[in-house]
């Protein structure tokens, strides 16, 4: 319950509006950290808020940020979110093999 607590937060400091079924679509600045990769992006956002999805996060590939070397699905079943309000970003945890390990994505509305 607190990664869906963590969208919520993230949502209400950004004064995001969902689209007509409630999902978040947005630009966003993402940083991604692991041990095999590191990358800083801009791309676009969208949060499911409703249905059997509720809490998935997915990234749209953008230049070097591509589904062959990077996550871009998240859930909360998978990862654990948190928000910061000091900075109002949302991260992304998690850990797996193709990530060589812990992953954080930071993700922060342009």
């Amino acid at each position: 319950m607190s990664s869906h607590n963590a969208i919520n937060d993230f949502m209400n400091a950004n004064s995001i509006d969902g689209d007509q079924f409630g999902n978040l679509k947005f630009s966003a600045f993402i940083e991604y950290s692991s041990s095999a990769r590191n990358i800083s992006q801009i791309t676009d956002v969208t949060i499911i808020r409703n249905g059997y999805d509720d809490g998935k996060i997915r990234l749209m590939e953008a230049e070097e940020l591509v589904a062959e070397d990077f996550h871009l699905d998240f859930s909360t079943q998978y990862q654990t979110y948190s928000f910061f309000d000091n900075d109002k970003k949302l991260l992304v945890s998690g850990s797996s093999q193709k990530m060589g390990g812990k992953y954080k994505v930071s993700i922060k509305l342009l």
